[in-house]
């Protein structure tokens, strides 16, 4: 009987205490945590659509590095072959 009761006690403060930090506490932290993406993103933003200025009419071409896979010479050789049926 003791154990029964220990038992509904324990999962009744588990209760308690999830209940109160999905009330309370977990809100705060979720509200913290985005007010800091998105003032992470606002400050990302900013900077990257101020370009640098140029004069009118002058055209640039902003390529990425890793644009083209690199193959190495010793990948080897391409075979053509045919299909042989018996």
């Amino acid at each position: 009987m003791v154990g029964l009761f220990r038992t509904l006690l324990i999962f009744a403060t588990v209760y308690i205490v999830i209940r109160f930090l999905s009330r309370y506490v977990f809100p705060i932290l979720l509200g913290n945590f985005v007010e800091k993406k998105v003032s992470h993103m606002n400050r990302n933003a900013t900077t990257d659509n101020n370009p640098t200025p140029r004069r009118e009419g002058e055209v640039t071409i902003d390529t990425p590095s890793d644009s083209k896979k690199k193959i190495s010479k010793n990948t080897g050789d391409y075979v053509d072959f045919e299909e042989i049926n018996n």
